[in-house]
């Protein structure tokens, strides 16, 4: 018997039209606010500019980001997926610190072919650097992330890691990952090219991460 009736295609392609225009809606509020914030600064832009210059309604706004800070910091719902989805999604084969530096390496390698807007003054890691609300927001979205990763330690784990000792690694973790986000950010404020600064970065990270699997050893005292 085929179940695929033509109406059940009909509603699945309204619903896939659906999805794609509100995607286009809100990519075109996060590009508003981009340009205003690079042009104006943060604390100068009220959500009722970002939705005259998205061409909407400040209720729309609202619909697609519930505060003017999430219209800068509006990945962190996909950030939380990306991390929880490293401890628990990753290969039986694959440890922990593994599965860390792929993703960070490949997060590494995302940033630096990301082509730089025009508007970068109005962007995550600039503002990061630059804007201590942004900054206050940003610095609890990475206890969040922290927090996320704790958990998942505990679920791969069945429960057999205690919570305080997940925490603590799930910090050492995100701090990986909030460092690559400085330094794109100081590229920008200093305007040096963010591929040669990442180049740069990424040894930094890979020395990081094998000090991790060496226990936190440090080096010899005297090496760069």
């Amino acid at each position: 018997m085929n179940l695929v009736t033509p109406a059940l295609v009909a509603n699945a392609a309204v619903s896939s039209l659906r999805e794609r225009k509100k995607q286009r809606t809100r990519q075109r509020i996060a590009d508003a606010a981009q340009a205003l914030f690079a042009s104006r600064g943060f604390d100068q832009v009220t959500v009722a500019d970002v939705a005259q210059n998205a061409d909407v309604s400040e209720q729309t706004v609202y619909n697609y980001f519930a505060t003017k800070e999430a219209l800068v910091l509006d990945e962190s719902e996909a950030f939380a997926a990306r991390f929880r989805a490293m401890v628990l999604e990753r290969g039986e084969s694959v440890s922990l610190l593994q599965a860390v530096r792929a993703e960070a390496l490949g997060f590494l390698t995302q940033l630096a072919r990301r082509p730089q807007s025009a508007d970068y003054r109005g962007s995550m890691p600039y503002l990061v650097a630059t804007c201590p609300p942004i900054r206050r927001h940003w610095l609890a979205l990475l206890e969040r992330f922290a927090q996320i990763v704790a958990s998942a330690l505990v679920d791969d784990s069945n429960g057999k890691l205690a919570l305080p000792t997940a925490r603590v690694l799930g910090g050492a973790i995100i701090s990986i990952f909030a460092v690559i986000i400085d330094e794109v950010g100081q590229a920008m404020v200093t305007e040096v090219s963010i591929p040669v600064r990442l180049r740069a970065v990424r040894r930094q990270i890979e020395r990081a991460i094998d000090q991790m699997a060496n226990g936190f050893a440090s080096p010899p005292r005297g090496t760069a």
